[in-house]
């Protein structure tokens, strides 16, 4: 019988999209918005009080005291930028850059966050940063978003802190420094970020920058997992299927994870659920299930979902035995070096099947 892929770990986590603006405003603000009714902060906007701009752009944006509009909302973000409200700057890049209420323009994001950023919002800082480190509304510039992805996160920001980390580790134009990494990672974890928390985990796992340490590991993936972080949960769960870190191998426990962090989308997670259901571990054996986790798996590029799927056409389980279409899975895989695929392939057209 084929090897079938049993690589459990996640590689490099996915990097963190933009942060969530809109949400905390400066310090205080929606608690002195509250105390203010629609009618008020309008006239007060009317008037050309700055921060009641920035409220009423807020209660627009959000669908609070009024109905939502993100058309105003832009419109009184803009007003309250143009007067040099830092809030305002960043979140009317916000607006160009998800075409919330204005039509989708990267320059313009790229122009307002730069003005934030300017102004000290390490929320803009950030923005701008992955705007130079992908190459939107401007040439890419992977120096100067280090040096703001720095800025922001030394000054306390914690989205940066886990950007600027995962620049350091795995960004292959910047000069890797592997322990400053874990220090960033660290500080974002300490916050709370829980994708940082997942990456730490991970590093002492692995011991990329740190020694193993598998209980520091299993901390840090718990703590990631608990809030539902998806890279968490699937790494939790491979603690728990083979009991590693000071907890007992717990296979229904970890297939609740993989689960978990499968339905989020984890590729990973797809391909070790679906292990879970072909092996009937953790739960009930079910080619079906484990087909299915696999074709997901596969479809996101993940190489061992596509290895495992080739397995499954190359044995007939849960589908009709089809050695064209393994074959097709394994030659997926092992473009991106799955051994184990390789290892299939070997063996099939040393058998004079397939081409």
């Amino acid at each position: 019988m084929m090897a079938i892929a049993k690589l459990k770990r996640a590689v490099a986590a996915a990097f963190i999209v933009l942060a969530a603006l809109m949400a905390p405003g400066p310090s205080g603000a929606q608690t002195a918005a509250a105390d203010y009714s629609f009618a008020q902060l309008q006239q007060a906007s009317k008037s050309g009080n700055i921060e009641a701009m920035s409220y009423l752009a807020d209660a627009y944006y959000d669908g609070e005291k009024i109905a939502q509009n993100h058309a105003l909302a832009a419109d009184w973000y803009r007003r309250a930028a143009e007067l040099g409200d830092t809030y305002s700057q960043t979140n009317i890049g916000y607006m160009y850059e998800n075409g919330y209420g204005v039509p989708q323009d990267d320059a313009q994001a790229f122009a307002w966050y730069q003005r934030g950023a300017a102004s000290g919002s390490v929320v803009s800082q950030n923005n701008l940063a992955l705007y130079y480190e992908k190459g939107r509304g401007t040439l890419r510039n992977v120096n100067e978003a280090q040096r703001l992805y720095r800025e922001a996160a030394d000054a306390g920001y914690a989205l940066s802190q886990y950007n600027l980390g995962y620049l350091l580790a795995y960004e292959d134009d910047v000069s890797q420094n592997l322990e400053e990494a874990v220090r960033y990672f660290r500080l974002a974890a300490d916050q709370g970020n829980a994708q940082a928390q997942a990456e730490l985990g991970y590093m002492y796992e692995r011991g990329i920058g740190v020694p193993i340490d598998y209980t520091q590991a299993l901390y840090w993936d718990q703590q990631a997992a608990a809030q539902g972080n998806r890279q968490g949960q699937n790494n939790l769960g491979y603690f728990y299927e083979v009991g590693r870190g000071g907890v007992e191998a717990n296979p229904a426990e970890a297939a609740r994870l993989y689960l978990a962090s499968a339905e989020q989308g984890f590729a990973l997670a797809q391909s070790n659920i679906g292990l879970m259901y072909l092996d009937g571990n953790g739960v009930l054996e079910n080619y079906a299930e484990a087909l299915r986790w696999f074709m997901l798996a596969a479809e996101n590029g993940n190489a061992n979902g596509q290895t495992n799927l080739g397995y499954m056409y190359e044995n007939g389980l849960g589908v009709l035995k089809n050695i064209d279409t393994a074959i097709d899975y394994y030659q997926l895989a092992a473009a991106q070096g799955n051994e184990t695929a390789l290892s299939n392939l070997k063996v099939l057209f040393n058998a004079g099947q397939g081409g």
